[in-house]
């Protein structure tokens, strides 16, 4: 149940049109090559190949090969990335809470050396700079003090600037947008655009995840309740001590009123639990791909 919710509310991805014969061809062949690559313990080397797939096609499995690489030389930072996008693009695989776990994991041992995440894309840039600190090519992961940061990623057509907050513990993911190019001013060799981070809306899984648990929480509460009332009436007609001033027909009536409410409280308790057990998975869910 929880896996058909987190496919139906992580559809926000575009689907990405499948490439012709030819890069088929050329994916094959670099994904391969990585494979060999990683097994022989070339992580450097398999990084770039998987790098140059992921280029020509994006799929779960070379997004999950690139986290298990950088894994292996340390990349603490890459390898949270890469199982990032893992779980963007594969929400309803067989082992997602095991990574999402493992995500989670690493973004509280984060919390506590006090340090977020930052995550920059930028398709298209010729390079990108944090803090004046250049990147060759996108993406960029690093795990930093919390404050702003002035992130600018350099097209053909000009460069643009952003600012981003970096939260202790949490993930911030900019992605920079390809530049038109300028229709004023054609002898510019530059163009500069400056913000703030645009403020992101919230995902459908915590809005979800905060449904369930409110449902739950609902149900149980009332659940809760009727078994109060239920045990009460249980225990003045049929308890250890009962009520010895009831007739026989009231001690009845009792006995009838403790047994209704019993099933009140059970169509409302277990199901309540039900749902805010789902509502607190989707919100720690929710938490892991922010």
């Amino acid at each position: 149940m929880v896996l058909a919710l987190l496919l139906s509310l992580t559809s926000t991805a575009s689907e990405v049109a499948l490439p012709g014969a030819a890069e088929q061809e050329r994916f094959k062949a670099f994904f391969t090559q990585g494979e060999a690559l990683y097994q022989q313990g070339e992580y450097g080397a398999a990084i770039w190949n998987f790098r140059q797939a992921d280029s020509i096609r994006v799929t779960p499995e070379v997004a999950f090969d690139l986290a298990k690489c950088h894994e292996k030389i340390g990349d603490v930072a890459f390898s949270t990335f890469w199982y990032r996008q893992y779980l963007k693009r594969a929400p309803n695989a067989s082992d997602a809470l095991d990574v999402a776990e493992r995500v989670g994991n690493v973004l509280a041992r984060a919390e506590g050396e006090g340090r977020g995440l930052l995550e920059v894309q930028s398709p298209g840039a010729i390079d990108l700079a944090v803090n004046k600190a250049s990147f060759a090519e996108p993406p960029v992961a690093l795990f930093l003090p919390p404050g702003e940061y002035e992130l600018s990623a350099r097209f053909p057509s000009g460069v643009k600037t952003m600012v981003a907050q970096i939260r202790t513990g949490k993930t911030t993911p900019i992605s920079f947008e390809p530049m038109p190019p300028p229709l004023l001013d054609a002898a510019s060799a530059e163009v500069i655009v400056s913000g703030k981070a645009p403020s992101r809306p919230v995902s459908k899984l915590k809005v979800a995840g905060i449904t369930f648990a409110g449902v739950g929480i609902g149900l149980t509460a009332l659940g809760s309740a009727f078994a109060v009332m239920s045990n009460s009436d249980a225990g003045r007609c049929c308890g250890p001590n009962p009520d010895r001033t009831l007739s026989y027909s009231m001690a009845m009536e009792l006995q009838n009123s403790a047994n209704s409410k019993a099933i009140i409280a059970n169509s409302t308790l277990w199901p309540g639990m039900g749902f805010l057990a789902v509502g607190l998975t989707l919100f720690v869910l929710s938490l892991v791909l922010n």
